[in-house]
């Protein structure tokens, strides 16, 4: 979607060109109808000049940024066609009020930062670009659709404190068959598995230990966040809790899994991509 629209400075030029084809044409002054010819040149070429050059600009997403409420996110473009025009670029927000800073386009990246969003999965929106020509008497502006998405996070607030970590079954016997391990330097031959010796490749012999129950006692277990912890708090506010505690485990290096009212347990983990999973459910949450 393009349109045009008049500058403030344009109606001051009118009035200059319009005094002097007539102050010309009363006084049959040849130079006044060539600077009067001459400005109105200007303008149309102008026009024609702003028209072409907004039409060349093309606009492709690389990167949206995903981050929690009330944080500064950013869109990262790539924009072709667009060097050495005075260009103006906004995202379109509900009240429409998002300030426009012109500068001149130099290189093919540029990021602008997003409206605020509340918390949810969002499109990328819609891009205003706007800009002058060269005497300032006339402005183009032009909407394009950007592809893409992301997500934006819960505040990560809350004052419940974090959930304790599950429990080992303390029913399985101290002496309990639990598997096999890898022989490590040190074990006891006594936990050898040697059957497992003999049925293994002769050019490359795999040496495994027995694992029994209570050589996983003291193993670290993972916080277990679940939303029905927090029932008695409000929706969203129940996220935000939700959210602090994912920060809290990152923080620490406390490996967790995360458990919504209305989505299966995932599984426990611990950093960047275990985090954006988790963060990306409570954003979907509904």
């Amino acid at each position: 979607m393009k349109s045009l629209s008049i500058e403030p400075l344009a109606l001051p030029f009118l009035t200059l060109v319009i005094v002097l084809l007539f102050g010309s044409a009363q006084y049959a002054n040849n130079l006044g109808f060539f600077f009067a010819f001459w400005l109105g040149a200007l303008a149309i070429g102008g026009l024609i000049g702003l028209r072409n050059r907004l039409d060349r600009v093309h606009i492709q997403v690389r990167h949206i940024d995903s981050g929690f409420a009330n944080t500064p996110l950013s869109i990262h473009l790539d924009i072709q066609g667009a060097h050495g025009l005075w260009l103006a670029m906004s995202m379109f927000s509900q009240d429409n009020t998002t300030p426009l800073a012109a500068c001149e386009i130099t290189q093919r990246d540029q990021h602008i930062i997003l409206p605020t969003r509340p918390r949810g999965v969002h499109l990328a929106g819609m891009l205003r670009l706007v800009t002058r020509d060269a005497l300032g008497l006339l402005r183009a502006e032009r909407s394009i659709p950007l592809a893409g998405k992301h997500w934006v996070y819960p505040t990560p607030y809350g004052e419940r404190p974090l959930p304790d970590t599950a429990r080992p079954n303390t029913n399985q016997g101290q002496d309990d068959f639990h598997g096999l391990r890898e022989y490590q330097a040190g074990d006891p031959p006594a936990r050898i598995h040697w059957k497992s010796l003999a049925k293994s490749n002769p050019d490359t012999p795999t040496l495994l230990v027995k694992l029994f129950g209570s050589d996983t006692t003291h193993e670290p277990m993972p916080h277990l966040l679940d939303e029905a912890l927090l029932l008695d708090l409000p929706f969203e506010t129940r996220l935000s809790q939700l959210a602090a505690w994912i920060v809290h485990c990152e923080h620490q290096g406390e490996a967790y899994a995360l458990r919504l009212i209305k989505h299966p347990a995932t599984p426990a983990g611990l950093g960047e991509a275990h985090r954006l999973n988790c963060l990306r459910l409570l954003a979907e949450a509904t």
